[in-house]
């Protein structure tokens, strides 16, 4: 009897390691064809039974969407194993994450997944990365954990983040200003704002209607140059809301930006792009779906918009910004780029593979993307906007279109049933930076996140920004 104990027990030992071993040779098969891109050749090792419900277009669209986010994986290991399901850490050139692998009884796999991957509490305590954080309370504690852990399995080079909650506000700068070199950014270092500009340009907007300089529901070509009979659809004109939410059917970018090989190409013919150049790419567009009812996100419409609210008031976007925003909300850090030189107080900013991304201008999107600013600045933006104390404020938070997707505001994005209630926020993503901005005027909370590489996926920000919320929350708001 003991005998036959010792070989079950051996069987299982051995069962064990080579369901281990299976596991491991799968994995390393998905992950080189992961890494030359052959998804066909990934999906070849799923089941009969997986196959028959996941087409191979859909499964390589998935793939190559993941893939942009990580690029090759340049190591990989098993972190937790559950007999059929093994969850293996895959260490990319611009993120970590977790893949997991659930085994077919027959050989190849039954399904995969990816899912974020946290480091281990006691990995990211010891982590040596450059910081100012006190660490002298709960919600200091909270911000070092999820920013040192972010940090770490996206590589990211630096950051800087304000924190706010009533009158209470905190600013944490992480990393460097540039890599290879160990210079902390500061609550005065420069980032550029990208799309999070459009949240300026919602308020400015709302300003206007306060103002009765406009109206939200009136033809855009009615403050335009010349004669546009090209837009509109079936005789219904795009509105100035239109504009403001992302509905007016407008090509994401004018011009097309496909068209050229890189950043710099872009950036070379945008040093010369004038607004009048700008109109005559519109007299191209033709719409194709009713205005204010599909949602399509266009930097080209917000762009007009800002033309619009500078012939409107007489003043250019640079002179409304001041006058409406960065004035009263005491700013003065916070300005339109127009070719600003490379200096320590403004950062450098990365693509994905850790190239030297040039900075942007003006030209390039204007209302749309091209304010730069500070995290002390921004603390200031971020809590006039949790008070919402200005009329102006209020009124572009307020929803003006929703789909399955989410809710618009003027510039902003809503989104309901969040851990801390309703969060009004934006996303930016310039050619080497990201930044998010996010505030629950409900708890009079909001933050600020600025850093200097581009590639960041919105739902991990989001994910990022709500902890980050939640602990200001609990720190200032709980008993």
């Amino acid at each position: 009897m003991k005998k036959f104990i010792i070989a079950l027990a051996g069987l299982f030992l051995y069962t064990s390691i080579y369901s281990q071993t299976s596991a491991n040779t799968l994995q390393d098969s998905l992950l080189a064809r992961y890494n030359r891109n052959d998804f066909d050749g990934f999906y070849s090792l799923g089941s009969a039974n997986w196959k028959s419900k996941n087409k191979p277009g859909d499964t390589n669209g998935w793939l190559g969407y993941m893939k942009e986010q990580t690029g090759n994986i340049s190591r990989s290991f098993l972190n937790a194993d559950s007999g059929r399901t093994q969850f293996f850490v895959w260490d990319g050139d611009k993120k970590m994450l977790c893949f997991k692998l659930m085994l077919a009884p027959g050989g190849g796999f039954d399904g995969f997944d990816f899912t974020t991957y946290h480091f281990p509490a006691a990995t990211v305590s010891s982590a040596v990365i450059p910081n100012d954080n006190p660490l002298k309370n709960g919600l200091d504690s909270a911000v070092q954990y999820i920013t040192v852990d972010f940090m770490l399995t996206h590589h990211l080079v630096g950051l800087s983040i304000g924190v706010v909650c009533k009158e209470n506000q905190s600013i944490y700068n992480y990393g460097t200003v540039e890599k290879d070199k160990a210079i902390l950014p500061t609550a005065e270092t420069t980032f550029e704002l990208a799309s999070v500009t459009k949240t300026f340009t919602g308020i400015l907007l709302a300003q206007a209607v306060l103002d009765k300089k406009l109206r939200l529901e009136d033809d855009i070509r009615k403050y335009m140059p010349g004669d546009f009979p090209n837009l509109q659809y079936l005789g219904r004109p795009l509105k100035i809301i239109n504009l403001a939410n992302h509905t007016s059917g407008l090509p994401a970018e004018l011009p097309n930006l496909d068209t050229f090989k890189s950043a710099f190409a872009v950036m070379e013919m945008y040093n010369h792009y004038t607004d009048s150049q700008f109109f005559t790419d519109l007299r191209t567009v033709r719409i194709d779906t009713i205005p204010g009812a599909v949602y399509g996100y266009s930097n080209a419409g917000m762009k007009l918009l800002g033309i619009i609210l500078g012939k409107v008031y007489g003043l250019s976007y640079a002179q409304l910004l001041k006058k409406y925003i960065t004035g009263p909300m005491k700013m003065p850090g916070t300005r339109m780029a127009n070719e600003i030189s490379d200096t320590t107080s403004y950062t450098k900013g990365y693509d994905a593979g850790g190239q030297t991304m040039p900075h942007i201008n003006f030209n390039m999107f204007g209302g749309a993307g091209a304010i730069i600013s500070d995290s002390r600045d921004m603390v200031n933006y971020v809590k006039e906007n949790a008070s919402e104390r200005l009329a102006a404020v209020k009124l572009a938070h307020q929803q003006t279109f929703e789909n399955d997707d989410g809710a618009l505001g003027m510039g902003w994005q809503i989104a309901k049933n969040t851990i801390n209630g309703t969060r009004i926020w934006k996303s930016g993503g310039a050619l080497g930076f990201r930044t998010y901005c996010a505030v629950v005027p409900a708890k009079g909370t909001g933050m600020i996140w600025l850093s200097n590489r581009s590639d960041l996926t919105e739902d991990e920000l989001s994910e990022m920004a709500d902890a980050i919320l939640n602990a200001a929350e609990k720190k200032y708001l709980q008993k």
